[in-house]
């Protein structure tokens, strides 16, 4: 079992149809092996307003990283932001960097608090994010990409601080985010 599989807080925890169907929309050619994979973990006729079991989302993303890489596992996380309901006003560095926590409550039930998303601003149009979520890092990766990608036309400086990684047992991982003007 990986860090994300134990970090996920309690089997009953679920996860908005709209972040699976975001796997599914990264899949593009792949995505009935995709709906193959959902479905050996237990998810199937997948709808935007609905609620699904996230241990085993979870399952079905650490099987889309061993089958695909860590690259297919990213571009679904750049998904996400144009698949789940977000909090308004989103057109700002500040409020896009700030969004992650909410963006997730909002998304996932019976998790905690902001899935251990922790963001801390380190300077100007910079900040690092701790993403103590359930999900592998390559996943968290391409979510905070996408964020910015999608919210804000951008893209960001996007460093791993490898220190700390989920894929290694550890709880968290560290993500350095800079935004050019």
């Amino acid at each position: 079992m990986s860090a994300a599989s134990s970090t996920t807080k309690a089997a009953t925890a679920t996860v908005s149809g709209g972040n699976i169907l975001s796997m599914l929309a990264a899949m593009g050619p792949f995505r009935r092996r995709g709906e193959q994979l959902l479905a050996e973990c237990g998810i199937s006729k997948v709808a935007a307003n609905g609620w699904y079991s996230l241990p085993a989302y979870v399952s079905a993303l650490e099987a889309i990283e061993r089958t695909f890489g860590p690259n297919t596992l990213f571009m679904v996380g750049k998904q996400i932001p144009n698949h789940i309901q977000l909090p308004p006003g989103l057109d700002t560095f500040e409020a896009v960097f700030g969004s992650f926590g909410p963006a997730f409550d909002l998304n996932h039930r019976g998790v905690g608090p902001a899935g251990g998303i922790v963001c801390t601003p380190t300077g100007d149009r910079a900040g690092k994010i701790v993403a103590g979520t359930p999900y592998p890092c390559d996943f968290d990766r391409g979510v905070i990409q996408g964020f910015f990608n999608t919210l804000l036309s951008t893209r960001v400086e996007l460093v791993h601080d490898a220190s700390t990684c989920k894929s290694r047992g550890d709880a968290h991982c560290l993500h350095l985010v800079t935004c050019g003007r």
